[in-house]
């Protein structure tokens, strides 16, 4: 497999003529039995720094039927399509070289073309490691069932391609993207739309109308998590389901180097660039099974990490043999992936350039460096 590109519209974290790889990994290879990292945030952990958001809920694209079919009777929101004049107030460039940000100053990643182009990197990789768009048999029985009385929410849906990709495996299946910036298609099929909501504040569905929440990468802080589960449990229906997929806390070593232990020691650059990214932009992974627990209206959820190589892998393979070719794919590509992503933390203000630049030099040069990547499926219970 080859990263040369001559197209320079081209994707540079995964290029279009790997998209398609099909990937042999050994499962030991990614497994991740430990809890999950962590780390205390040196800022206060707020997206913005300051007070949270409260947004309007719109349509990105005009959809004027059935804007009411599944609106919360207690709501007192209308679905108002984005008028194309509208689209420019919701983004503003700044930062040194200039990029494209979310106006309202809630986000701290770019919403530019190389952003989307990192992000569709990142989708296309999960999905190559966990064999689709989700890890949970349960979704497809559940939408595979009666598929036309089926719907799925997806929080925080970003650029929108699980989104898209799901509702081209169930087309019967009615599909809503929520999201505070309109950066989806405008144009999707007629089982899908995308709305501009803020997922902190009340969800527009009814009481137990939606079989499948999922939620990937929302950034959320760890005190806005129990409000959004609780709206969850109140939009589920008895016996559906929540997806969360989340990266968790702060990177590591492979669970089997020798310095494992002494993980903070042996890659500092490491350590501090997520402790200074954490402020900006926060993971709520390591806490979410146990607040699933603690609403009460969910059964036991299934929760898998897996280790995510970003810097050259380490595997204890026998006879000194080396990690397959498929884990070294993995590797380059999340390495340009996590890469990408100080470029853009830098470019917004987040973190100092000096403190990016050490933490890409620490993935060049030491091995062993891993992500961790947590899925949690959680069944609401019957009773509830």
């Amino acid at each position: 497999m080859t990263f040369d590109m001559h197209d320079p519209t081209d994707n540079p974290y995964m290029p279009l003529c790997v998209q398609d790889t099909v990937l042999n990994l050994d499962p030991h290879d990614l497994n991740f039995a430990h809890p999950l990292p962590d780390f205390l945030p040196r800022g206060p952990g707020l997206i913005d720094g300051g007070a949270p958001v409260t947004s309007a809920t719109g349509l990105q694209h005009d959809d004027e039927d059935s804007l009411i079919d599944d609106m919360d009777d207690n709501s007192s929101e209308a679905l108002v399509p984005v008028e194309d004049h509208d689209f420019p107030s919701y983004f503003v460039e700044h930062g040194s070289p200039q990029r494209l940000f979310h106006s309202h100053g809630t986000y701290s990643l770019p919403v530019d073309g190389d952003e989307m182009k990192r992000e569709v990197a990142q989708h296309i990789l999960f999905r190559m490691i966990i064999g689709g768009n989700h890890d949970a048999p349960a979704v497809c029985e559940l939408l595979g069932h009666n598929p036309k009385e089926r719907k799925v929410v997806d929080l925080c849906a970003g650029t929108g391609l699980w989104v898209l990709e799901m509702a081209r495996d169930y087309p019967l299946v009615e599909f809503r993207g929520l999201d505070l910036v309109p950066i989806q298609t405008r144009y999707p099929p007629d089982n899908v739309r995308f709305e501009i909501a803020d997922v902190t504040e009340r969800l527009r569905f009814a009481d137990a109308s939606v079989d499948v929440v999922h939620a990937r990468m929302t950034c959320l802080r760890a005190d806005m998590v129990p409000r959004v589960l609780n709206e969850v449990a109140r939009i589920l229906r008895p016996g559906g389901l929540f997806l969360s997929a989340e990266w968790g806390g702060c990177p590591t070593l492979h669970p089997e180097h020798p310095s494992f232990a002494q993980h903070g020691a042996y890659i500092p650059g490491t350590i501090s660039f997520y402790n200074a990214a954490s402020a900006k932009v926060p993971t709520p992974a390591p806490r979410i099974p146990y607040l699933i627990s603690l609403t009460g209206s969910f059964e036991e959820p299934v929760t898998r990490r897996r280790a995510i190589p970003m810097s050259t892998p380490y595997t204890p393979y026998p006879s000194g043999a080396a990690p397959s070719h498929d884990l070294h794919f993995v590797s380059r590509v999340m390495r340009r992936i996590v890469q990408g992503y100080a470029d853009a933390l830098v470019a917004g203000g987040s973190v100092w350039r000096g403190d990016a630049d050490a933490f890409k030099d620490e993935l060049e040069r030491t091995d062993g460096i891993v992500c961790v990547y947590q899925t949690v499926c959680a069944r609401k219970a019957a009773n509830n």
